[in-house]
């Protein structure tokens, strides 16, 4: 009796061991079906560096392990479908969407599958208010005043009917939904004047008191809520603008002045993190961009994160071959590959027709074209517009009479020819030599008389 009692304790002290040793579970079960899709990637990430591709299969389905380290609202993007969600380490979480009816479709399974479902409806109101601008902006400072206070007790309201909602996911979220009415109506301004077509309109001083008050220097917000990291963003713009107007500073060192005075080290750090991840793929000096970065940034997974985007920029070097495009539609007829124009130079555009600065480049592009008829070069612009929007394209070019040869993606954006030059705005131009090896990835614009120069010393 003895030896069973001792076997018996020393059975139990093994499996306290084993529970004890067992390692937490660390991950996110993250699936779904996203129907009228032909496939692509689903991006996961979060300000903290956290950054994850999912595979979206042709039918739809996708299903993925997310190692997260901290239970926080994720940014999650699939073409135009853009939501977020709280996702925990243990949990399961599901989702079922259309990709052509966007948010509107989104619904949320699993666990807090009401919490996400709120953040869905919060996305849809948001879209809805920006789509109706005439019905949101175009109305007097009264008036406006009260449509965004009834929107914001509309999303307070769905917030607290959610059961079992974490409190400290309650009080961010509040704070949040005031944000969200604080940022439209820094918006206000702008758009009324542009609405109303009176560029001259300025809010009254009783209308901008709260916004002037806002405290730009608070971390937990800015991690938790878009719309006032977008208004701490916008705050640094407007700094960085008065620099350029002032102080007569080149835009990226008045854009360096301003980030180096945010004074907490979190915001500064997650400012820094965004203006390098869109300048290094343009950047003329890459090693110097990603030194004074290092220097500037105590936030050593986002170091780690511009080294790795460094790293794999060096694809894109002089001299390395280009990324390709296979059978885009030429608005000439039939379909156009980059291999059917090796043998000359090919100078391209990558463009939209809702892109402001790409439309302010085409006379000077025009003007290029001309002065570079029947040379050894091919000029080629590259329409991101959506294939629905195809006829606007074709109108666009038949208006301003564009020359070269033009062509569409295949799937606007989400082309591999864009994402392998890792293009983060557009306009973005290109130069190719005859045998199809990369010249400049981000090339002088038309209207940058640099372009002449290099033409000139390539002997085109």
């Amino acid at each position: 009796m003895g030896k069973l009692k001792h076997l018996t304790i020393a059975l139990t002290l093994i499996l306290l061991w084993a529970c004890n040793n067992e390692k937490p579970v660390n991950y996110t079960l993250f699936s779904g079906n996203i129907s009228n899709t032909k496939g692509g990637e689903l991006k996961v990430s979060s300000l903290n560096g956290f950054s994850k591709i999912i595979n979206v299969k042709d039918t739809g389905t996708f299903s993925d392990t997310l190692f997260i380290e901290e239970n926080e609202v994720y940014n999650i993007r699939y073409g135009n479908l853009r939501f977020t969600a709280y996702l925990t380490q243990g949990t399961n979480i599901n989702i079922d969407a259309n990709e052509k009816e966007n948010i509107k479709s989104l619904k949320f399974s699993g666990d807090y599958a009401d919490l996400n479902n709120y953040f869905a409806y919060k996305e849809s109101k948001n879209v809805d208010f920006m789509m109706d601008r005439e019905g949101s902006y175009n109305v007097d400072e009264s008036t406006f005043e009260t449509k965004v206070l009834n929107f914001q007790k509309d999303l307070e309201e769905h917030l607290n009917s959610i059961k079992n909602l974490p409190e400290e996911i309650k009080t961010k979220e509040l704070r949040a939904i005031n944000y969200g009415r604080l940022a439209k109506k820094s918006q206000y301004e702008r758009m009324y004047g542009y609405l109303a077509k009176n560029r001259d309109f300025k809010a009254s001083e009783a209308f901008k008191k709260e916004l002037n008050e806002i405290s730009f220097d608070n971390a937990e917000d800015y991690m938790y809520s878009s719309d006032y990291q977008r208004m701490v963003s916008q705050n640094i713009q407007n700094k960085a603008y008065e620099y350029y107007q002032k102080d007569s500073l080149p835009y990226q060192e008045a854009s360096a002045k301003a980030l180096s005075e945010i004074t907490n080290q979190t915001i500064k750090n997650a400012e820094l993190y965004k203006n390098i991840s869109m300048r290094l793929p343009m950047s003329k000096d890459k090693d110097k961009d990603l030194q004074d970065f290092v220097n500037a940034s105590t936030n050593q997974k986002h170091i780690e994160k511009i080294k790795e985007l460094y790293e794999s920029l060096k694809v894109l070097d002089k001299g390395q071959p280009s990324p390709k495009f296979e059978n885009y539609e030429n608005y000439a007829g039939g379909t156009t590959s980059l291999d059917d124009l090796k043998g000359k130079y090919v100078y391209i555009d990558v463009w939209a027709t809702w892109c402001g600065p790409c439309k302010y480049e085409i006379p000077f592009l025009k003007k290029v074209e001309e002065q570079y008829h029947d040379k050894n070069i091919h000029f080629v612009s590259i329409s991101a517009d959506k294939q629905k929007d195809k006829d606007k394209w074709r109108k666009m070019i038949e208006e301003k009479e564009m020359g070269g040869i033009q062509l569409i993606t295949d799937n606007d954006f989400n082309t591999s020819f864009i994402s392998d030059y890792k293009i983060m705005g557009i306009p973005q131009f290109i130069l190719i030599d005859p045998q199809g090896n990369i010249v400049q990835a981000n090339a002088p614009r038309p209207s940058d008389e640099k372009l002449i120069e290099l033409f000139n010393e390539l002997g085109i």
